[in-house]
């Protein structure tokens, strides 16, 4: 929804005339998110408009000519903000979102799950006023603010155009179709990827999530984004449990493994089998003590293993992170858990 909505103020600014009086402020929260729209930026800055685009990004990246950047830290609020406005004194529109650092539980992917939370309008005051916020708390050079007042003058300049609230309406309802429309799409998709799911990326005998299922899953991570918590368990001796008490000791061993962990998740969380012995929790959205906290539960739970059949001690070593890296650390901790 976000996506379509962004397109669409986008080729609002696309329709302005050109050399007309014009400022677009677009917030990306990182680099690799803009070079998926570069095309259009390149083009909306060929017209004459005053273009910016902010970004999480630690030195200043190669733009087309005339956009300019804003660069921002990691713990600024705006680096956390999506959003695209686009003012000028015949119109203006614009949508802000913030990142809630959320998942939603039935996404694809985690890249496509991930929840923001805003709103759009086509006011010009309400484009006006996103402006002058942003002005105000992006740190932009004495030519760039410049160039942004010459367009706020010119705005005060001319009336505000007559019954925007008209416009408001077909638009609103028409979002409200569109969203309609791609929920279904998505539950669609959901289904689909669900009966996949059970042939490609599960193994058929413990239902365990595969390592193909881990890099669908987390394919197209921006970094610096969603926090997501690992738990990379390594559990001694369970790789050769079918050689030494047959499969169904094996079967026993891993179904408890799976079982004891699953019950500790959310919805939102995934356990996948990497080796035969390493087993990854991934936790979108977890903060850093109660990914530890879980770790030690994890522990706990499979050296009980041995008070059930087959009755065999699994002692387990577990190390943990939480991270906003890309893509995730996994060798990392399979290091760190050997050591």
């Amino acid at each position: 929804m976000l996506v379509e909505i962004s397109h669409t103020i986008e080729r609002f600014a696309l329709a302005a005339d050109p050399g007309s009086p014009l400022v677009v402020i677009a917030m990306f929260q990182k680099l690799s998110y803009f070079a998926r729209e570069v095309d259009v930026y390149r083009d909306i800055a060929a017209r004459g408009a005053v273009t910016v685009v902010g970004l999480a990004e630690d030195f200043p990246p190669e733009l087309p000519p005339g956009v300019r950047h804003a660069l921002l830290g990691a713990a600024d609020p705006l680096a956390r903000e999506w959003s695209v406005t686009v003012l000028g004194p015949k119109g203006g529109a614009t949508l802000v979102a913030v990142d809630q650092e959320s998942l939603d539980p039935h996404a694809r992917t985690i890249e496509e799950g991930r929840r923001f939370r805003g709103s759009w309008s086509f006011s010009r005051s309400d484009a006006y006023g996103q402006i002058l916020r942003l002005r105000a708390q992006l740190r932009l050079g004495p030519d760039t603010t410049d160039r942004i007042d010459v367009v706020l003058r010119a705005v005060l300049d001319e009336p505000e155009p007559m019954r925007q609230d008209w416009w408001e309406v077909p638009l609103t309802f028409l979002g409200d179709r569109m969203d309609g429309l791609l929920r279904e799409r998505a539950a669609a998709v959901a289904e689909l990827e669900a009966l996949r799911e059970d042939v490609a990326e599960r193994d058929p005998r413990t239902g365990l999530y595969t390592g193909a299922y881990l890099e669908r899953w987390t394919r197209g991570l921006g970094s610096g984004t969603l926090p997501i918590g690992l738990v990379l368990l390594r559990v001694f001796g369970v790789g050769g449990l079918r050689r030494q008490y047959g499969l169904r000791a094996e079967m026993a061993a891993l179904q408890g493994i799976r079982d004891g962990v699953s019950e500790l998740l959310h919805p939102t969380d995934r356990l996948v089998r990497i080796g035969p012995e390493d087993f990854l929790v991934v936790l979108p959205s977890w903060p850093d003590e109660q990914v530890l906290h879980l770790t030690d539960e994890i522990c706990a739970r499979v050296s009980a293993l041995d008070q059930v059949y087959p009755f065999v001690a699994l002692p387990a070593v577990a190390a943990a992170t939480v991270t906003r890296e890309r893509p995730l650390p996994v060798a990392r901790l399979v290091l760190e858990v050997a050591a």
